[in-house]
């Protein structure tokens, strides 16, 4: 099962798009957790749709904090269940094999799964990934939650992101067989 944690704030069209790629996943072994970094107009009307979902569940911060989702980010790997996450942002999106096929590659040995991106700033051209900062997103990697939840974010920082997947190779990866990567754009960063 792979939880996603998606921090929102202000962004009710691009939360309807991410809850809609996750729930197209060819995979049905997934569920979400979103967390709002504030109330905001039209956050109440997708909690209501998404009401009757055992898959999708939703958290309020009083906020926003403005550190670019990693209050609540943090917030919702410590509530984390699952034993794999993928944090992500709200404004991004997957492909319909994502949770597929990031679940056909791990084993007891592996404990970091990514894969290569679309990203926006670059005129959505397709990124090789790489598990350091400015070469990977929040969204193109799954973690173990209780490895991932050792680790905590640098809320002040805009790569906070990168420098959170560098401390979780640095701890839990020195073996590079515990590392898995998909050579596929299965995520579109926005």
């Amino acid at each position: 099962m792979v939880e996603f944690i998606i921090p929102t704030y202000n962004r009710k069209y691009q939360l309807l798009t991410i809850i809609g790629s996750i729930i197209s996943q060819n995979n049905p072994n997934w569920k979400i957790h979103i967390v709002a970094d504030g109330v905001f107009d039209g956050y109440e009307d997708i909690k209501q749709i998404f009401s009757n979902s055992d898959k999708i569940k939703f958290s309020e911060l009083q906020g926003p904090h403005k550190d670019w989702g990693h209050t609540p980010r943090q917030y919702g790997l410590d509530n984390a269940t699952e034993e794999w996450v993928v944090m992500s942002g709200d404004d991004n999106y997957y492909t319909p094999n994502f949770v597929d096929a990031f679940l056909k590659n791990i084993n007891n040995d592996i404990n970091f799964v990514y894969c290569d991106m679309i990203h926006d700033n670059f005129n959505y051209s397709y990124v090789i990934s790489e598990p350091v900062v400015n070469k990977i997103d929040i969204g193109n990697f799954m973690t173990r939650k209780d490895l991932a939840k050792s680790i905590k974010f640098n809320k002040g920082s805009y790569t906070a992101d990168g420098e959170f997947v560098e401390s979780y190779i640095d701890r839990f990866c020195k073996n590079t067989n515990s590392i898995k990567k998909i050579n596929s754009a299965l995520y579109v960063h926005n």
